[in-house]
């Protein structure tokens, strides 16, 4: 089953992620198409979300989400991916940042950032990196729930 991140509720996303509601009816932009990294971030939420459905319903996390990185392999190498993504989109300082981030959102805990700050070091630093964007954000969040379902 795949589905498509584009047909989400985004009431329930923001409701999901702890943000306020906005009016989304006022200055919505015409839709264009989807630059290359946006489809590969397109079909990391299908995959990410797929996996995540099987384990456990998003509805049933309570904040924060991530109290740990899960101590197996499996942990060890989607925490890896995840942290690979943060640095290859804004390299190491925007994912500390980020993480830093999340623990405010409490997304995470202060002992799983402490986990993750030192792992940011094993990946190279990028040549040509950016500000991270909401659908990267919304990407981690797929990455934190899927790490708390995880054994």
């Amino acid at each position: 089953m795949t589905v498509n991140p584009r047909e989400y509720d985004a009431a329930e996303l923001r409701e999901l992620a702890g943000a306020e509601s906005v009016d989304e009816s006022a200055g919505r932009p015409a839709q264009q198409r989807p630059k290359p990294d946006e489809s590969v971030r397109d079909k990391q939420f299908r995959n990410l979300l797929a996996l995540q459905s099987e384990r456990q319903q998003l509805d049933q996390l309570t904040r924060p989400f991530l109290s740990t990185v899960p101590d197996s392999t499996v942990g060890t190498d989607v925490s890896e991916e995840w942290l690979d993504f943060l640095v290859h989109v804004g390299g190491h300082e925007r994912a500390r940042r980020a993480l830093s981030y999340y623990r405010q959102l409490k997304w995470i805990t202060p002992a799983a950032e402490t986990e993750l700050r030192p792992l940011v070091e094993q990946f190279p630093e990028p040549t040509h990196d950016r500000s991270l964007a909401a659908g990267d954000h919304r990407l981690s969040l797929l990455y934190v729930a899927t790490l708390a379902s995880l054994p």
